[in-house]
């Protein structure tokens, strides 16, 4: 048996993305437009792109480490399979245009920095860090800085 964790989406959140029926839907629908779920995180995936599906009521992200379309912090590469951090060297930062990034401390944290290269496999928040698309209200997680990212042409501000 595959264990997955569901990220569940409040309708809150949601009302943003242009979502028609955030307010109820049936167990096990999918949803048709409106945002869409990476199954295996920002930047982390080779799943690709999958849409929303119906939970309890709500609609949810499924998925190892799911992860909203607009929680990611760089379109680009948000749900895409990325080589080894090893390129870049073991102890680097991630290259911008980033599809993630850390929140120092907690999400309510201020300061923003980008996954580093820790075992030349894959790209980890470093530790004291959480991901930023990890957190429940990741539009404001970090002073905002998924806004300031992307209106600073997807560098850290």
């Amino acid at each position: 048996m595959k264990l997955g964790i569901t990220f569940v989406l409040v309708a809150g959140a949601l009302a943003a993305g242009g979502c028609s029926d955030d307010t109820g839907c049936t167990e096990g629908e999918a949803a048709q437009g409106g945002l869409r779920c990476c199954a295996g995180g920002c930047g982390m995936s080779t799943n690709g792109w999958s849409a929303r599906i119906c939970r309890d009521g709500e609609w949810v992200c499924e998925g190892s480490n799911p992860a909203l379309e607009d929680a990611c912090a760089s379109p680009l590469y948000a749900c895409t399979p990325l080589g080894g951090c090893s390129i870049v060297g073991i102890g680097k930062d991630e290259p911008d245009p980033a599809p993630e990034l850390c929140c120092e401390g907690s999400c309510n944290g201020t300061t923003a920095v980008h996954r580093v290269c820790k075992t030349g496999t894959l790209w980890e928040c470093p530790a004291g860090t959480i991901p930023v698309s990890a957190c429940k209200d990741y539009k404001s997680a970090c002073g905002g800085i998924l806004a300031k990212y992307k209106d600073n042409s997807f560098k850290l501000p």
